[in-house]
């Protein structure tokens, strides 16, 4: 098993989510301590617009599933993160084709966190930005009975 795999595990998700699996999640590399992860995503020809073109709601979709998973990864087990404010940049049309996204927790207070990234087109050229702001909610641990 490999260390991403057992990250996962550790916090109880046995896979990635039915929307990354959708979007066509492929981890690259992920350091928890440090808060940063590379993943590939299929830009799938379903994914376009008429004019061939990736549409945007799916580039953020990419962005957003990145750095959701890595603060999740910051605050599991004891609480969940959750998208309260996200803004996204679109500096180039993406074509249908291998997509990477970049992410980077950036600073973790006790009830929200931030995080940045930055996505590429299959050509490696940096093709839209996003910042996020996640509101930090603990988890509600029934005690057995």
């Amino acid at each position: 098993m490999t260390d991403h795999a057992q990250t996962f595990l550790d916090i109880g998700m046995k896979q990635p989510s039915q929307s990354s699996q959708t979007l066509g999640f492929k981890l690259i590399e992920m350091d928890v301590k440090a808060g940063t992860a590379r993943v590939e995503f299929a830009g799938k020809p379903e994914f376009a617009n008429p004019t061939g073109y990736i549409q945007g709601g799916f580039l953020s979709a990419m962005l957003d599933d990145v750095m959701g998973m890595m603060a999740m990864l910051k605050v599991a087990p004891k609480s969940f993160a959750s998208t309260i404010d996200l803004h996204v940049h679109y500096l180039r049309p993406v074509r249908v084709g291998k997509i990477e996204v970049a992410a980077r927790i950036t600073n973790k207070g006790p009830s929200v966190m931030f995080a940045e990234a930055d996505l590429y087109d299959c050509r490696g050229k940096i093709s839209a930005k996003a910042t996020s702001a996640l509101a930090i909610t603990p988890l509600q641990i029934k005690a057995d009975v």
